[in-house]
């Protein structure tokens, strides 16, 4: 068990971030296929409650996750406002 828990603090540790996205009046059903070929954002939801959908984003590091949030996720003219919530991987 020990010599698992050994292998597992030597694997590359990565940011995984949750971004909800709340689109715009009018956004048409598939405004979030403009991001199906970004790598970075490996699943996209679709949600209920306040936000609309959200985005599983997985980089190295927080100045990554503000690069692809911005440059993007916001660059899609149909999204209203972002939240983005983000953990680092331990193992």
């Amino acid at each position: 068990m020990a010599k698992e828990h050994a292998k597992k603090k030597q694997a590359i540790q990565h940011w995984g971030v949750w971004v909800w996205v709340k689109w715009k009046p009018g956004t048409p059903a598939d405004a979030w296929k403009q991001w199906s070929d970004t790598k970075e954002i490996k699943e996209a939801w679709s949600t209920t409650g306040d936000w609309d959908c959200s985005l599983w984003v997985d980089v190295d590091s927080p100045a990554q996750v503000e690069k692809i949030v911005w440059d993007k996720i916001r660059a899609n003219k149909w999204v209203d406002k972002t939240e983005t919530h983000w953990s680092k991987k331990w193992w």
